[in-house]
């Protein structure tokens, strides 16, 4: 360098040096509201803590159904099915004993088969055939069986709005599956058998005794809204869909993954295109999954449910990928009025989802078929036995080689089963034969 150049050098570092100590001097004397980034980490964290005790507060406080107690004064809810337009058959005794086997049934008498209806109204229930059991097989059946005579009254729940007497006619035996079922074929008193007819369900609740109602009692017009505009909410649903079925993937992965050295899980392992794909392929299609490369496919059902009257919105969601069924979930959302600034505007949340049809693809115990017509899970009627304006579900729904109906109390926090479901066997009758 040359000696006429290094003064212009040296105030150029002098210059520099100036400005970088005075950035210096400046930086520190302002205060970060953040604090450094070990403090914003962990205000990040007590802002998540404090977020989520605020929603399980929220969740705590919200109003749910109060009726518990009554329905359990009133007895178990049993599932029943239109037999013809003046009689219902319900089951109070599943699995009682193997369909193939000798048994007390059986043995004891020769049973008689009932003259059904030509076609069947009631499908899902699969309580088409039915025999009447010798009387000689009396001893062997339930208490409850045993307990109950003919002309004796229960109460069938019909509608949210319609509760009648059903008079027992007999009992039945019927198969269910791999096993016997035992029940009562009811008929419709008189008076009622033209509204029972015109009804358009085919599912239904019944007890030994009447719910005792609210008091005073709440009025809801618990219903389906079949022509309730759910079109404009499609967008923020498939939203909240996706990011829900993104965590209950990696919570499912995650549990897949620790319990993978169980005994058992390896010979549960099968070849790739079987029904549950080995355990590599599996966190393959999930991994596609978390990359968002699943179809989605989903129909959305409006209900009043609640006392508030604001429509809940039933979603059954599939995503698939190349076409193979990959993830089945169900979700709740409510609309609900927010205020803003003045403004009211329509919202939508989502309450609770049930992912657990996707497990079971995961461990084999479900088909690869299942959810192929979005039918995994479906609602067949609603009540409101106790008049305090939150709905009983009657869902049906699928799982491997059986299937369910179950009345369940609806709530903003899940579906809380009431005490008794029918299970029904689902696979061929081959299958209920020992190789």
């Amino acid at each position: 360098m040359r000696r006429k150049n290094r003064k212009w050098v040296a105030i150029a570092v002098a210059i520099y040096l100036g400005i970088m100590y005075s950035a210096y001097r400046w930086g520190i004397s302002q205060r970060m509201p953040e604090g450094n980034i070990f403090v914003k980490q962990e205000r990040e964290g007590i802002r998540r803590l404090q977020e989520e005790k605020a929603r399980q507060e929220a969740a705590e406080a919200a109003p749910k159904p109060t009726g518990e107690a009554r329905f359990t004064a009133a007895g178990p809810a049993y599932v029943a099915a239109r037999y013809d337009d003046s009689h219902v058959v319900f089951v109070v005794a599943a699995d009682t004993e193997s369909r193939f086997s000798p048994n007390p049934l059986i043995r004891g008498g020769n049973p008689t088969k009932i003259s059904g209806p030509e076609h069947p109204a009631a499908p899902l229930a699969g309580l088409q055939e039915l025999w009447e059991p010798d009387q000689q097989s009396l001893h062997f059946f339930p208490k409850i069986i045993q307990a109950t005579q003919p002309g004796d009254q229960w109460i069938l729940s019909v509608s949210p709005s319609l509760t009648i007497p059903v008079s027992i006619d007999r009992v039945i035996s019927a198969p269910a599956g791999c096993t016997l079922a035992l029940g009562f074929l009811a008929s419709v008193p008189p008076d009622p058998q033209k509204v029972f007819a015109a009804s358009g369900a085919n599912y239904f609740a019944v007890r030994r005794n009447p719910v005792a109602p609210a008091d005073p009692p709440v009025h809801s017009n618990i219903s389906e809204l079949p022509d309730w505009n759910v079109s404009r909410w499609f967008p923020a649903i498939e939203n909240e869909l996706n990011a829900r079925m993104k965590q209950e993937v990696s919570r499912i992965d995650a549990e897949l993954v620790a319990n993978a050295g169980s005994p058992g899980s390896v010979a549960a392992e099968s070849p790739i295109g079987s029904a549950r794909p080995r355990l590599k392929e599996w966190l393959h299609a999930d991994h596609g999954l978390l990359r968002g490369e699943g179809k989605t496919d989903y129909d959305v059902h409006a209900y009043t449910l609640t006392p508030d009257g604001a429509p809940r919105l039933y979603v059954r969601a599939r995503w698939t990928l190349a076409g193979a069924n990959v993830f089945l979930m169900t979700a709740w959302f409510k609309q609900q009025e927010k205020k803003r600034q003045a403004q009211t505007a329509d919202e939508l949340t989502l309450l609770f989802a049930d992912s657990s049809w996707s497990k079971d693809l995961r461990e084999g115990v479900a088909p690869a078929s299942l959810g192929d017509h979005l039918d995994f899970q479906t609602i067949l009627n609603e009540f409101d036995a106790d008049s305090d304006g939150w709905a009983e579900l009657l869902v049906h729904a699928r799982s491997g080689n059986h299937s369910t109906i179950a009345v369940e109390l609806y709530s903003d926090q899940g579906l809380i089963p009431i005490k008794q479901e029918f299970r029904r066997d689902i696979a061929s009758a081959d299958a209920c034969l020992d190789p």
